[in-house]
């Protein structure tokens, strides 16, 4: 029985080490992807609402023009990556950082061009939203139920937006917690945006260069309180009334779980010391 034991007693230890090592693997998949939009359409993603590639542009358009390439009022139009993204899962959230490279250009003459784009983390499946500077993300009440965005906004609805174009960050609601004036750099050239949330901190953090110009805006919340396990995520872009063209020239994102409590390490010793 003795000799019995000392020969299975190993051999138990090498499963459940195993089984822990897999388990291990599974939680810490991680989703990374690149696009680049430089007359590149890749097949794989979701076109939603109004995005087309156009024959007059390199570039994915995410609101509707004409033929001659002048933006079209009440337009919407989504990107969104088809495989779901894990957002948190018992003892784990994620770290995310997404960057994209975009151009608004205004109608020739226009002054007064809308509405903006946004990137968003919203529930699986979620269906097209309003129009103008709802983004068509948020109803037509503004709302949005388990919607987290960062706005890129060129237009200020009066009662709801500040009195300046700005950059802000939206938590279930086209009101922004917190934002920055931004005049109008966002017009006309190529911003570059990186996006990135911590875990640890709770830090939303939204980074944009445009030409030389560089503006920050950033929110403390735990995205967990109001997004589900399973999310998506996109960009997505809107006209009103007032218009402009809104382009996407590329984008990435990278999410990577991070595990509270004790390290893989030390919980596969766990159950090991445990069995044994």
């Amino acid at each position: 029985m003795a000799k019995l034991l000392q020969t299975l007693i190993p051999l138990f230890s090498s499963i459940v080490l195993l089984l822990a090592t897999a388990a291990k693997m599974g939680r810490s998949q991680s989703t990374s992807f690149t696009y680049d939009f430089w007359g590149d359409q890749p097949t794989e993603l979701l076109y939603q609402g109004d995005a087309n590639f156009p024959s007059d542009s390199t570039f994915l358009r995410l609101t509707k023009t004409t033929a001659s390439g002048s933006a079209v009022g009440f337009s919407i139009g989504r990107l969104v990556y088809p495989t779901p993204v894990t957002f948190w899962e018992a003892g784990a959230q994620v770290d995310f950082v997404s960057t994209l490279n975009f151009l608004i250009s205004p109608n020739a003459g226009d002054t007064n061009p809308a509405d903006g784009l946004t990137f968003f983390i919203a529930p699986v499946g979620l269906p097209l939203g309003f129009t103008g500077g709802c983004f068509g993300i948020f109803n037509s009440s503004g709302i949005g139920p388990s919607v987290f965005a960062v706005e890129f906004d060129i237009f200020s609805n009066a009662g709801v937006d500040p009195s300046y174009r700005h950059i802000g960050i939206d938590i279930e609601t086209r009101v922004s917690k917190n934002v920055t004036d931004v005049g109008d750099a966002l017009l006309g050239q190529r911003v570059t945006a990186i996006i990135s949330y911590k875990e640890a901190t709770k830090l939303i953090s939204v980074c944009v260069a445009a030409g030389s110009q560089k503006y920050e805006v950033s929110y403390v919340y735990d995205l967990s309180a109001i997004l589900p396990q399973q999310v998506q995520v996109g960009i997505s872009a809107g006209t009103g009334g007032a218009v402009a063209v809104h382009d996407l020239v590329s984008w990435s994102f990278t999410s990577t779980p991070v595990h509270g409590g004790a390290t893989a390490g030390q919980e596969e010793e766990g159950y090991i010391r445990q069995y044994v």
